[in-house]
């Protein structure tokens, strides 16, 4: 798999987007001065107990109470408030009621107590940061994790190589300080052992650093996650990143700086973009933004999906649309197959649209009804597939009785959509999208062969908007995909309505379902 990362970086946040093979997989912000970023380590003020829901309310700063649960304290709770409590009475009060498993976080907290905490989750909507006491700090091999003692391999090393599973083990347990944690992470796999010790050294340094932090007063941050640059460099680069395009000199000097460290044979790859056609318009990103983000999402094939949302559930429905690839005269086998067929493509653009959007809470899919048990078994197996690469915690659960497939996604971040992208409510449903996804189905048919010619009726203002123009958008149209698409102005058409006729007058796709 090919993939590229662009960088946009403008005046007051930088916008970074994931290709993989071209096609628009993750798109990130970094806002310049965020105060709360998932990874950020905080000293925080217990500010109230939450006895109904076994939880409590933490001040980190946030106009909002951070949220932080019993189950987020982690075993290491103790030894950590030992280090930073200033009520030893409550603790050694308390300490025989946590031994005991009394499963009460009042127990362990009380309002004006001092706690070291991490973001887990950003603030979405009208709720405050999520929190968690299970501290890690996470490097490109190595995750440190203080005031443990245990030592865990990534799965898919386990799974590839038993001799290097055990070689990293006997070597990090070698290594490792007493009250420190590690996971040792997939880009360890082959690593010498020189890395490995040097990237360790760095990340207890950085626990040093927060010891030096806790003197000071709360609320305060004591630890700052990199830039979303570098984590998501960290986190996921690998052999397939060939190109990385970013339009400010300096930041190409940065990236080049961290890519010397953690792969310093692929800083070729890092390229300063300097034309003047903005570097999103040059790489079809946003296109992608406008095609792919909103509420309908068009498909290959000519189905589409449409997505749903509310605050903790989403709702996508997959639709066939009127696509005549189902010809009058084919056997029932060609429509079964056709079914698959577009559950199989919608199933991989969900995955996609999972990741890039950043869905999470629980999803329900309303995939199009099919009968055949194996064939419900082959859209589940493919869809788990599709979802591997996905960073984020998820179940998947198989298809019911009603063809429903229900699955949970953790999410982290506000989720995207036109608007919050562009932060301008004028871009939703504008013109310049209507065109966009225009030309992505008019490209979809021009990809299936079977299709010599193809005409375009179409409300007659946008007709004319069309043909307006030199070289106009029809003209720009035949040069990129070297076939003319004739275009009918039909004055009885909404604005946003069109129909796509073959060379026998059949209708191939249309905006009326």
């Amino acid at each position: 798999m090919n993939k590229e990362l662009i960088i946009n970086a403008e005046k007051q946040e930088i916008k970074i987007a994931l290709l993989e093979e071209g096609k628009l997989l993750e798109l990130h912000k970094d806002i310049f001065n965020k105060k709360f970023s998932v990874g950020d380590i905080y000293l925080g003020i217990v500010k109230k107990i939450l006895y109904g829901l076994n939880a409590a309310i933490i001040d980190i700063g946030h106009s909002k109470g951070a949220f932080l649960h019993y189950n987020d304290l982690g075993f290491q709770i103790t030894k950590m408030l030992e280090l930073i409590s200033i009520n030893k009475k409550f603790l050694d009060k308390n300490f025989e009621k946590i031994e005991k498993k009394e499963n009460s976080i009042n127990n362990i907290l009380y309002p004006g107590q001092k706690i070291l905490v991490q973001i887990s989750k950003e603030p979405i909507s009208n709720k405050g940061p999520k929190l968690t006491a299970k501290i890690c700090i996470p490097g490109r091999y190595l995750v440190l994790i203080p005031f443990s003692e245990g030592i865990s391999i990534s799965k898919k090393i386990k799974k590839e190589n038993l001799l290097e599973t055990n070689r990293l083990l006997t070597y990090i347990q070698k290594i490792k300080p007493n009250e420190f944690g590690i996971i040792i992470r997939t880009a360890s796999y082959n690593k010498i052992e020189k890395i490995l010790y040097e990237e360790l050294i760095f990340l207890i340094k950085k626990w040093k650093k927060i010891l030096k932090n806790l003197i000071k007063l709360p609320p305060i941050r004591v630890l700052s996650e990199i830039s979303k640059i570098y984590s998501l460099l960290r986190d996921t680069f690998n052999d397939d990143f060939k190109s990385i395009y970013c339009n400010n000199n300096f930041l190409c000097k940065e990236i080049y700086s961290y890519l010397s460290l953690i792969a310093p044979e692929k800083t070729n790859i890092i390229k300063y973009y300097k034309e003047n056609i903005p570097i999103f318009k040059k790489y079809g990103i946003e296109k992608q933004i406008k095609i792919f983000l909103g509420k309908n999402v068009p498909l290959e094939n000519g189905a589409y999906l449409i997505i749903e949302h509310t605050e903790a559930l989403h709702v996508i429905d997959v639709n066939s649309g009127i696509n005549n690839y189902i010809k009058k005269n084919c056997t029932e086998s060609d429509r079964i197959n056709n079914i698959l067929t577009i559950n199989l493509l919608a199933a991989t653009e969900i995955s996609r649209q999972l990741r890039l959007r950043d869905m999470g809470g629980i999803i329900v899919v309303d995939f199009i009804d099919m009968a055949d048990p194996i064939q419900k078994k082959q859209l589940y197996e493919h869809l788990k597939e599709k979802m591997k690469n996905d960073r984020a915690k998820h179940k998947i659960l198989p298809p019911n009785k009603f063809g429903l497939v229900q699955f949970t996604r953790h999410r982290v971040r506000p989720e995207l959509n036109i608007i919050n992208i562009n932060n301008n409510e004028k871009y939703k449903n504008s013109p310049i999208d209507y065109i966009y996804r225009l030309e992505f189905i008019i490209e979809s048919i021009i990809k299936n062969k079977n299709h010599k010619r193809i005409k375009l009726h179409i409300h007659s203002f946008v007709s004319a908007y069309l043909k307006k123009g030199f070289p106009s958008i029809q003209q720009k149209w035949f040069f990129k995909y070297k076939k003319w698409i004739k275009i009918i102005p039909r004055n009885s058409f909404g604005y946003t309505d069109y129909q796509v006729f073959n060379k026998n007058n059949e209708i191939i796709y249309s905006s009326f379902h």
